[in-house]
């Protein structure tokens, strides 16, 4: 049951998307400017800058550096209608090595902000609470997965995100209880230490590191058949040598391992490319150090509650829908929201970006990400997350009923 004397849907989405579209400049404007200045994880100084000073503009208030993070902050406005819960919209914008915002997430960060005000446009005669949240580092730094121990999502009940996704938008709403959306993923650095001698003149005496970075990754090709499908390992040599006329005394590589099932992963993966690290060692007569070098990112928890709400009002807001096409749904890849996913009840909406198939992390996806039909498409998306999180604020039992899934879905 909704909350009396609530305001109604249509004042809801009227007031909502006004405020939206009179905002559409300045938000076109911070996603270019974020887009000319791409910053790496836990570098975003521009972009959070940017962002917060936009924010506390529009009467928001800021709380720059939360959770110990330099980059990160968290934007709070109180309803006007007295306590309820609270609802968060998150904000992306760091961007990747030399390829700048291949991701696309100048526009996260745009429909983010957009959605927050949206939200505040309605807040005098809401419950609760909005916060726009800006979290770095998605791109591999775990940006939200420190946010979440520091406490800097301590108080709130639901989060909503979006993420461009080439030319399709879909929001699947039948979700069977123990589907996951996304790549568990953790990232190891593999450190061989050898020992140094004359190429050519004593071989004999030196210690190969590097042949031990070779043997790892043929280790690794011959385990992937005894892995589960759903298994990718994919990694980068980052040191092997300096002249070849020197046996390679120091080498590296740095591997992703990622999974649907993070138990699978931690309880599988992670030591069988281990025990294919010690035995590349053994056969090189090298010692072994393994880093840590990404942190454990959760899969994504869907939410059928929430589905369906968004769904809803993109459809009212007119935002074309795609067919989901047959089998599991959501991301192939790994992010940090699927951390906050399995705190709470979330959604993130991938929304099309443009008419014809582009590939993430592209260079592609970086001039996609300035278009036009991008630039509306994450205002449509913008509209949609604030009027969703509108109904959650107003709407005590729908709510609940996205709670009772996430339990539902975590003892599945």
């Amino acid at each position: 049951m909704a909350i009396d004397n609530a305001p109604s849907k249509e004042s809801l989405f009227s007031v909502a998307n006004e405020s939206i579209d009179a905002a559409r400049s300045e938000l076109v404007d911070i996603s270019l400017d974020i887009h000319a200045h791409p910053e790496l994880n836990y570098q975003e100084h521009h972009a959070a800058k940017v962002l917060a000073d936009a924010l506390e503009r529009h009467g928001m208030k800021v709380e720059r550096g939360v959770g110990g993070v330099e980059t990160a902050f968290r934007a709070t406005m109180n309803g006007g209608a007295g306590s309820g819960p609270t609802v968060a919209i998150l904000a992306e914008y760091d961007a990747l090595p030399e390829i700048g915002h291949g991701c696309g997430h100048n526009l996260i960060a745009m429909a983010g902000m957009g959605a927050g005000l949206g939200v505040l446009a309605n807040l005098k005669s809401l419950h609760g609470r909005v916060m726009v949240i800006g979290t770095p580092a998605e791109e591999g730094g775990g940006g939200k997965i420190r946010m979440l121990d520091a406490g800097v999502f301590e108080d709130v009940d639901l989060t909503l995100s979006s993420h461009p996704s080439s030319n399709r938008t879909v929001i699947p709403t039948e979700i069977p209880l123990t589907e996951s959306w996304s790549l568990a993923m953790v990232g190891y650095r593999y450190i061989f230490h050898g020992k140094a001698a004359h190429a050519a003149a004593a071989p004999e005496a030196g210690i190969n590191a590097l042949n031990a970075v070779i043997h790892l990754f043929t280790g690794i090709d011959a385990l992937r058949q005894h892995l589960r499908e759903d298994v990718r390992i994919h990694g980068i040599i980052t040191d092997g040598g300096k002249a070849p006329n020197v046996v390679p005394e120091y080498a590296a590589a740095n591997f992703m391992l990622r999974c649907r099932d993070r138990n699978y992963l931690s309880d599988v993966v992670v030591g069988k490319v281990r025990s294919a690290a010690e035995g590349a060692a053994a056969m090189a007569g090298a010692r072994l150090e393994i880093e840590e070098f990404y942190p454990f990112y959760e899969n994504v928890r869907p939410n059928s509650v929430v589905a369906n709400t968004l769904r809803a009002n993109a459809l009212a807001i007119g935002i074309p829908l795609d067919e989901p096409y047959p089998g599991r749904q959501g991301s192939a890849a790994s992010t940090d929201f699927g951390n906050v996913s399995q705190v709470m009840p979330s959604f993130e909406l991938r929304y099309a970006v443009s008419d014809h198939p582009v590939a993430s992390h592209s260079r592609e996806m970086s001039e996609t990400a300035t278009t036009e039909l991008a630039f509306s498409n994450a205002i449509a998306v913008a509209k949609s997350l604030s009027l969703t999180a509108c109904d959650f604020l107003e709407n005590p039992e729908l709510l609940a009923a996205a709670r009772a899934e996430f339990e539902e879905r975590s003892k599945a």
